[in-house]
């Protein structure tokens, strides 16, 4: 405690630090979440999900049903021996994250202010 702090200005500090850091650590997490790797530079601004590798074309689209929308079921690329590709897209910049190991469902959120794709 540095001289002329009193205990409670001293004990508010604290607290204050403690809460900036959880936030930060559940900012982190929520980005932790997505396909996406966060990235020094601009944001990420779209995404796109490929049956395969990209050069093929296959986009995929939602499913609209009782999960909700925004949701791919996607075992089924896996039961035939394909893979997902995520293409996400960084201002004028892209990258390529390949899921070759197997996944049932990925799910969009964010918008299009702050896209973000979970899969699991």
């Amino acid at each position: 405690m540095s001289p002329g702090t009193d205990l409670p200005t001293w004990r508010a500090w604290l607290v204050a630090g403690g809460l900036a850091a959880a936030c930060a650590s559940a900012d982190a997490a929520k980005q932790e979440d997505s396909v996406c790797p966060v990235r020094p530079g601009p944001a990420v601004s779209q995404i796109e999900i490929f049956d395969g590798d990209p050069a093929e074309l296959v986009s995929l689209a939602p499913d609209d049903d009782a999960k909700g929308a925004n949701t791919y079921a996607v075992a089924g690329v896996y039961d035939q021996g394909r893979y997902l590709t995520i293409r996400c897209h960084y201002g004028n910049a892209s990258l390529d994250v390949r899921l070759p190991t197997r996944v049932a469902q990925c799910r969009f959120s964010g918008g299009d202010a702050h896209p973000k794709l979970a899969c699991k």
